[in-house]
């Protein structure tokens, strides 16, 4: 599997100019780079996190290099539904609508899964859920909240529109954090989940899956298991968030934009290219009747 060359990764940069991009976790790491790139480039950013001294900074940031104009932000929780939903608000009501949405907030693992690793093994005791409200809860409400942005959008021709998840290589070589492994596999599931509604939309998706970065995320007392390999560059992830949301081509719809170490990035085939391409068949009279069916059957459970 060759590198994606940086030049391919820009090819298409210029779709991005006057696009509105929200962005959580935007005070740090991955969140502000891609915040500062995406402005460099002529979009306007919506920025959220939690920690709002870091949010401060990268505004602060941002501004300076491509004016207050172009940014606005609000704190905000992801696993607080009406905090995300404030988020969104807070960027139609500057900018009149949201384009391209990064659910990119997330927090390494919190808490261990095995009793011995937390605290006395001899008392049964409920595992730290925080990891998963976070990393995985915290994305459903970004990706809900933004399919219904979609679909209420009045435009006639929205022109580019995507969905841009921030996976993990943890999904592919396994993670000794349980709570964080599963979070990051079910972010591919839920790319896959949502193919037929974004084929309908006509939303690109894609995920960016990072190796071990210099980030916030990581602990200070870190130790790279394998230091040989090197750690993915910042800039080697913003690379691949471009590509992964201008790119025009059918082809790399739903793929997998991998970072698994020093040496740049890589492609994986559409994941979802096989549900993709019969969600792509359906009319949209029969994804309505589809949609339809499915609410009968949630109403005949109630």
């Amino acid at each position: 599997m060759p590198a994606v060359p940086t030049s391919e990764c820009y090819a298409h940069a210029d779709r991005l100019r006057g696009r509105v991009v929200l962005i959580t976790g935007a005070g740090s790491g991955f969140g502000r780079a891609t915040a500062l790139k995406f402005t460099e480039l002529g979009a306007k950013v919506v920025l959220g996190d939690v920690d709002a001294a870091g949010l401060a900074e990268t505004v602060k940031q941002v501004s300076a290099q491509s004016g207050p104009s172009s940014v606005v932000s609000a704190k905000c929780d992801v696993t607080s539904w009406d905090d995300q939903v404030a988020l969104f608000e807070t960027g139609a009501k500057a900018f009149g609508n949201i384009d391209v949405v990064l659910p990119n907030a997330g927090v390494s693992e919190i808490g261990r899964f095995d009793p011995r690793l937390d605290g006395d093994a001899s008392k049964l005791t409920k595992p730290n859920m925080k990891t998963i409200d976070i990393d995985l809860i915290g994305v459903l409400y970004t990706t809900r909240i933004a399919l219904w942005y979609f679909i209420n959008d009045k435009r006639a021709d929205p022109g580019l529109r995507s969905i841009v998840f921030t996976g993990s290589m943890s999904t592919f070589y396994g993670s000794d954090g349980v709570g964080y492994g599963v979070a990051k596999a079910g972010i591919l599931g839920i790319m896959k989940g949502i193919v037929a509604s974004c084929n309908d939309l006509k939303v690109r998706v894609a995920t960016v899956c990072p190796y071990f970065s210099k980030t916030n995320i990581l602990d200070p007392s870190f130790v790279h298991p394998y230091p040989a390999l090197g750690y993915a560059q910042v800039s080697d992830v913003v690379n691949a968030f471009v590509a992964a949301i201008t790119d025009p081509s059918p082809k790399t719809n739903y793929a997998a934009y991998l970072i698994p170490d020093q040496w740049g990035v890589f492609r994986m085939a559409a994941t979802g290219q096989f549900v993709g391409a019969e969600a792509a068949r359906r009319s949209k009279e029969e994804t309505a009747a589809f949609i339809k069916a499915d609410k009968e059957k949630a109403k005949a459970k109630l």
